[in-house]
């Protein structure tokens, strides 16, 4: 009979041996939480096509505006730096180490930001559109002068995506 067998109900106490860093358990906790968060985005468009990239879309819009409202407490200004900054700054966050992000242009009325490779893979552009809600959401609520679009997109044959804040014309 084996020992978890003999104990019954009890309470057994096993510790499992995790010999990762800070870094390495971080870069796996990113790691799943996107895989599920591409996994649920999946399932939403194969079940409900259209009306699921809209559910994701006003969910990612409803995220930004929890952001954005943190990040007012946060900045000092609502600028087009301190705007581009604190996008770049979740950026890194979740490409931590990897230096995925890198600002490519910066004017007095527009900044570039460049990703090198997208975290949750997507190959449709319909869907990054609409998972980017939550940094256009952001960056509008942030500061009403500017505005967000993506330029350049991975899910649509680009090396690279491009975040692209701007003042409203």
């Amino acid at each position: 009979m084996a020992a978890w067998e003999e104990k019954g109900n009890e309470s057994l106490n096993v510790k499992m041996e995790d010999n990762r860093n800070l870094e390495q358990t971080y870069h796996s906790a990113i790691s799943g939480l996107y895989a599920r968060l591409r996994s649920n985005y999946d399932f939403l468009y194969r079940k409900y096509g259209d009306e699921g990239i809209e559910l994701i879309a006003d969910m990612s819009r409803e995220y930004g505006l929890s952001i954005a409202a943190r990040a007012r407490n946060r900045l000092e200004s609502n600028d087009l730096i301190s705007v581009t900054q604190y996008l770049l700054r979740i950026f890194e966050t979740v490409g931590w180490g990897k230096n995925l992000a890198q600002v490519t242009e910066l004017s007095t009325v527009k900044a570039v930001i460049r990703i090198d490779e997208c975290p949750l893979h997507f190959d449709k552009p319909k869907m990054c559109l609409a998972h980017t809600s939550m940094e256009k959401t952001v960056v509008e609520e942030l500061s009403p002068n500017l505005t967000y679009r993506i330029g350049k997109s991975i899910p649509a044959g680009d090396a690279y995506c491009e975040h692209i804040i701007e003042f409203r014309h």
